[in-house]
């Protein structure tokens, strides 16, 4: 007898939550129709996606720079041009938690590498847990009964974190874009 198929985790959705591989380019370079309507000589987004990433490692001179690893283990570059450079954002910047980003895309730096280019701090969050953390959390929601609770969320555990940090991610419709996402 087959095994029953388990509901697919919500984060290992990869158009919704692309690898750095997956993401699209620049619009101003590439457009991505799949994520980018073109409207009178701009860009603006027709779906939602967020960019997943684990925090391997930070520099912070003039702005905050971190390096992550993505959903299949590929390491990527994401710089802070907020207004004040990331710096806000510093105190929780951890080796091991997740970085979460709202509408990146694959932005060529003048350095010539490839990475995130992050202009609007609202569209930047760190979850206080490891990416594959948030992720088991997203599978066991996922099979979760309606009306079922998982965790409760306020003991400080890292699977409580992990479960909180899902909460938002699973009380928004990832699919057609009406109004942006912001933390």
């Amino acid at each position: 007898m087959p095994k029953p198929k388990k509901p697919q985790s919500l984060l290992r959705d990869d158009f919704s939550f692309p690898t750095f591989s997956g993401l699209p380019k620049d619009p101003k370079n590439e457009l991505n129709l799949e994520y980018y309507d073109a409207c009178l000589f701009k860009f603006k987004p027709k779906r939602h996606w967020c960019f997943l990433g684990e925090i391997v490692d930070s520099v912070g001179l003039e702005r905050v720079t971190l390096r992550v690893k993505d959903k299949d283990g590929q390491i990527g570059t994401i710089r802070l041009y907020t207004g004040d450079g990331g710096k806000a954002l510093d105190p929780r910047i951890n080796k091991g938690h997740t970085v979460v980003v709202l509408y990146g895309d694959q932005h060529r730096f003048t350095d010539m590498t490839i990475g995130i280019r992050v202009e609007d701090a609202s569209n930047i969050k760190i979850i206080p847990c490891s990416l594959e953390q948030l992720l088991k959390a997203s599978d066991d929601v996922a099979v979760l009964r309606k009306g079922q609770s998982g965790h409760c969320g306020s003991c400080g555990k890292a699977d409580c974190k992990a479960l909180v940090g899902v909460r938002w991610f699973t009380t928004r419709k990832w699919g057609r874009l009406r109004k942006r996402f912001s933390f």
